[in-house]
Order: C-alpha cells, then structure tokens, then sequence
C-alpha cells in the first residue's frame, strides 16, 4: 500500500484501535505512572497551585526534571493532565478522584491496586487454566481467600478498608438514597465492612437498626467508625462466616453490596436460599452491584473487575448479569424481584419473600 494511503489508515481509520492496544499493551506502565503520581501528590499540588512548568512541578516535588517529564508525558498523553502552552493543569476527572482532599478521591484503591492486584494479576494465566485463584500465593497464609489472608498483613488490610470506603462513599451512597426501606427494622448487611454502607443508611432511615456480619478484624473497625458516628444505639457489626454462621437475629433485609461477585454461582445461589430460610414473609434480599449487561458485552468495570475475583479474591467469582442475579432469587423462592439502574455501571435488585 503507498505511504499516503497507509497514513489514512492508520491515521485515521484505525487510530482509536491503535491507540486502544497501546493502552492494553502499555496498561503496566500507564498504572505505574499514575501511582507514581499519586504517592508523590502531583494532583493536590496541581490543584492547589497550578497552573505549573514541567520544572516548577519537578521543583515543588523534589525531583529531578527528566523524572518528571516521563512521568507528565504518561500523564498529559492518557489526558489526565492538560497541557497549555508549557503549563499544567488536572483534568476534571484528575481533579475529582486524585486529590487528597476531595471527598470523592480514590487514592487509596489506587494503592490498593499496586500493593494486591498488581501482585496477584501477575499470576492471571495459571489462574484460567486451573480455574483458581493462583495469585494468593502472593499473601501469607493458608486461607483459601484474599480476605482472610489480608489479616495477616494489618498495613495491607489497612489499605483495602480504606480503598473500600473510598468506592462505598462514591457508590454506596447511592443504594442508601434509592433503596426503600420504610417497612424494614433490621437490616444485616452481610460483608459489609468498615461499616460506611450501614452508617449511610442508618442517616438516611433514621428508625432502622442495622448490623454489619463480617470478620472479627473487619467488625473491630466497623465498631470503631460506628462509635466515631455517635450512632452505636442503632448500629453494630457481629462477627461471623456468612456460608457457615446463621445470619444476626431478627433481620427483615439482608444487602449484599459489591457481595456476589466474590462468589461462584453455586455459592450465590446457596447464599440466597439461605437468605430465603431465614428471612421472615415480607422479608427481603438486595444484591447491590456493578453490573454486566445481559448480553455479556461489557461494560469496561466488569471486564476490569472479574479477572481480580478469579486470579487474587477467591478464584470462582465475576461481575455477573442482571438476568443471573434476578434468575438465582427466583430460582431461591423469592418474587416481585425488581432491578434499579443507578449511576457508574451500578445497580440495586431486590426480591422479597412471599
């Protein structure tokens, strides 16, 4: 093909491609760069005084300027940062979720990701052909799950709270506006960590009780957060194995927020007939999730997020569809099942008992 007619296509044609595969390619890199980013506080530095020179940033970071200008070339090309004659500024995105300040900053699953994902994704090959989760070789332990093997690194585990508090006040927030709890007193939210969804809840219905059921190390900070609310009249957290402890008594809602994914289909599908045997009638189960749509198409977060629950968490789970979800409450007794689309790829299915 002539020079000109392959500059058009490739230019042109099938530049978005091109580009794409750099960024799969390149996906390594690119995460480095931005976690270098992040730990060394370029986007609060920008946003507190930038418009900044490549050597006014090298500067005010303490690092030498070739440095900088590798990490700003990753930055400004994956439109992160915005360039204007030699100045930089922070994208909106940038500014929104790389700030330490902002209360919607994810700078923390950022660290996450470099000191858990990245480790255990390394091993994502022999994970799909031995269909476990071979990346927990990276944790101390003898635990089947990432989960439990986390409390055995306090720093790390740490970090995953935090990293998981900070998506639960983006997202969760919004299963606590959405979801109708008027008639529900007890609600148990099952793995519900830190203690975040419940206390957004628990402000939202101020009548409802709500207890969280997770590990002892996980309930030891959710108490800690739920004392800091002033709110420990309505809320606890009770330890215990969600497949093999009974549910806390008296509950009439069980959530499972960002749950079912961990999980294979046999397991799920037990999990909510558990939830069926121990809810009273009238009772009801709600599936809080990033969705895959039902054709299996995408979107990003699922394809994003499933290798992580095959590879690192416990080898068998996945964004799943809606239609599984909805499929498996039925299938476990339950009726008027209803999906509630919401913002960011997430959803809210609901099914009651009869």
């Amino acid at each position: 093909m002539a020079l000109p007619a392959t500059r058009f296509v490739e230019g042109v044609l099938l530049r978005r491609d091109i580009e794409r595969l750099y960024l799969v390619f390149g996906g390594h890199i690119f995460f480095q760069t931005l976690r270098t980013a992040v730990q060394l506080d370029l986007f609060t530095l920008l946003s507190r005084e930038g418009p900044l020179t490549r050597q006014e940033i090298a500067k005010r970071l303490g690092v030498a300027e070739q440095p900088a200008r590798v990490m700003i070339l990753g930055l400004t090309v994956v439109g992160l940062l915005r360039k204007s004659g030699a100045k930089y500024t922070n994208s909106r995105l940038a500014g929104t979720l790389l700030v330490k300040d902002s209360p919607r900053k994810i700078t923390a699953y950022v660290e996450l990701q470099h000191r858990a994902m990245y480790k255990g994704l390394y091993w994502m090959l022999e994970a799909v052909r031995e269909y476990r989760n071979v990346g927990i070789k990276e944790f101390a332990g003898e635990e089947a799950t990432l989960y439990e093997r986390l409390a055995h690194d306090p720093e790390v585990e740490q970090i995953f709270q935090e990293a998981m508090q900070e998506l639960s006040l983006q997202a969760n927030a919004d299963m606590a506006r959405f979801i109708d709890l008027r008639g529900v007193k007890h609600l148990v939210d099952v793995g519900g960590g830190d203690g975040t969804n419940i206390i957004a809840i628990a402000r939202r219905w101020p009548h409802l009780r709500a207890t969280v059921f997770d590990s002892p190390t996980v309930c030891e900070i959710a108490r800690k957060n739920i004392a800091a609310c002033s709110l420990a009249d309505r809320l606890d957290a009770v330890p215990g194995e969600c497949f093999a402890d009974p549910f806390p008594r008296d509950a009439d809602c069980l959530v499972f927020a960002h749950f079912f994914t961990i999980w294979g289909e046999k397991q799920d599908r037990e999990l909510l007939k558990k939830c069926y045997d121990s809810l009273p009638s009238g009772g009801q189960v709600v599936i809080f999730n990033m969705m895959q749509h039902d054709d299996e198409s995408g979107p990003f977060s699922a394809a994003v997020g499933s290798p992580y629950f095959l590879t690192l968490a416990t080898g068998v789970g996945m964004l799943y569809t809606w239609n599984e979800y909805e499929t498996w409450m039925r299938d476990a007794g339950f009726n008027d099942v209803r999906r509630h689309r919401l913002l960011r790829d997430h959803g809210l299915i609901v099914g009651r008992k009869p």
